[in-house]
């Protein structure tokens, strides 16, 4: 997709990468954290379309509780609203982890983007503001689009942009279990 879409709304920085790598390479519309996603989602798309793409973390912002769950696989949860048209991915662990197993995984090697292997030091990389543009981590992403969480990942966000309001939650299933 090479236009720009607002209404897709990952939470940090290198959760922006990887959407905007894999799927929305026009950009998306970053936010600061689960809580301000939630907020975005409540205030700006109130009754539009919007897919927030946020960490599983300890504290879930209250919004969660509008949502049932579609369907999950290791790391990933989709998350429908009860009544707006807005969807949740929630990845676990946090999209750090999540990314270190994806690597395993597909057995890429985060030594040759320059990137450690080691959690600790991956999340201080991560956090940094520039991991939204790093040119690493879109490397690293394109290296593991072979991987069953990371072709999910993509397949969910493409067919919500594809299919917006008009989403179905058995197409979504199928995807998860297409994977």
């Amino acid at each position: 997709m090479n236009q720009r879409a607002d209404y897709i709304i990952p939470e940090c920085y290198v959760d922006t990468n990887l959407v905007e790598t894999l799927v929305c390479t026009a950009g998306c519309n970053h936010q600061k954290g689960c809580n301000q996603v939630a907020k975005v989602m409540q205030e700006k798309f109130s009754d539009r379309f919007a897919v927030g793409i946020i960490d599983a973390d300890k504290r879930k912002p209250g919004y969660l509780n509008e949502f049932t769950e579609i369907a999950s696989s290791e790391h990933l949860k989709l998350l429908r609203h009860n009544h707006r048209p807005h969807f949740i991915i929630l990845v676990h662990p946090a999209i750090d982890g999540f990314i270190l197993s994806c690597a395993e995984v597909g057995e890429v090697n985060m030594v040759d983007y320059e990137l450690s292997p080691v959690l600790k030091d991956f999340t201080a990389q991560t956090k940094r503001v520039m991991s939204n543009k790093d040119t690493r981590f879109k490397n690293l992403f394109r290296a593991m689009q072979h991987v069953r969480e990371i072709k999910l990942m993509k397949s969910l966000i493409s067919y919500l942009i594809s299919r917006t309001y008009k989403a179905s939650n058995s197409e979504l299933v199928g995807i998860f279990a297409a994977q």
